[in-house]
């Protein structure tokens, strides 16, 4: 046997005796680690599977209840979503508030649609996107039911350049506050509404109408007299209102004016006197004292 195959068979023997002892003393632990890993895995995936059949069960709960609200049934719509959102999955507890809030609106419950979106707006277990569309929504309802300041309290915060929905929040004071006849406010909000390139087309086109109604209201502007304008009845095609030009002496027969464009042989000779200014060149006056 060569060194190189001693050497060999030893080193073999040697890492099976290092594998042997390790096994011998970790090798339950080895065991009971794997058989742990296994069971949480699958722990994991079946409780993933149950959120999975309950959320969707709520989601077709939640779909249900909207479709009562659109058949016009809204107390049974109410009831239904009330249910989600106490006993729902995943995000569906959080959209059944916020759509109690719009059927009580459809309703003509303004009170109770505002409390049910401040309820919302007010639960920091919600997530913030959420709880900052529920804060608009109820200001949207107080710009016909509520006040100026009820607007403010709710979407004031909403209104900095970095808020994805200032936007609404925006159009929203701008409504209470022409609602409130402060129509300084509500001028600038709408021109900065429409100022910005990033507002939606149907935020800005409605800004655009606001404006137009309060330059059309504003005070200032309606008292403002008509700009003159040419009065096509006027004789000589003057203005109406101008000052009338400087008349001729009782009994004097003028011309009427020729066109500008004309030439001055096409002027009317029955509107001219009845001598010429060559006829009264050529013909000398009578000397003095002639009889």
């Amino acid at each position: 046997m060569s060194d190189d195959s001693f050497f060999r068979e030893v080193s073999d023997e040697l890492r099976q005796d290092k594998v042997k002892a390790v096994w011998t003393k970790f090798g339950t632990w080895i065991f009971a680690a794997v058989v742990l890993a296994v069971a949480i895995t699958a722990g994991v995936v079946g409780w993933d599977r149950y959120r999975s059949q309950q959320a969707n069960a709520s989601g077709d709960s939640y779909l249900a209840a909207l479709d009562l609200a659109r058949e016009g049934k809204r107390d049974e719509a109410v009831a239904a979503l009330q249910t989600i959102a106490v006993d729902g999955y995943g995000a569906y507890p959080d959209l059944a508030r916020m759509s109690i809030g719009g059927v009580l609106h459809e309703q003509d419950k303004p009170g109770e649609a505002v409390a049910a979106f401040d309820d919302v707006t007010n639960d920091s277990d919600v997530p913030q996107p959420i709880r900052d569309m529920a804060a608009v929504r109820a200001a949207y309802i107080l710009v016909d039911s509520g006040t100026l300041e009820d607007v403010r309290s709710r979407v004031e915060r909403l209104t900095g350049d970095s808020e994805p929905l200032r936007f609404p929040a925006r159009e929203a004071i701008a409504l209470a506050a022409w609602k409130a006849g402060d129509r300084e406010t509500a001028r600038q909000l709408f021109q900065q509404l429409l100022d910005d390139a990033g507002a939606p087309n149907g935020i800005a086109g409605r800004a655009r109408m606001m404006l137009e109604v309060i330059a059309a209201s504003d005070p200032v502007a309606a008292s403002a007299p008509p700009a003159a304008s040419p009065d096509a009845d006027a004789p000589g095609g003057e203005a109406a209102g101008a000052p009338p030009a400087t008349q001729p002496a009782s009994g004097t027969d003028v011309p009427e004016p020729a066109s500008a464009a004309a030439p001055a042989e096409e002027t009317n000779p029955q509107a001219a006197p009845s001598s010429t200014p060559s006829q009264a060149v050529s013909e000398p006056a009578p000397a003095a004292g002639a009889n």
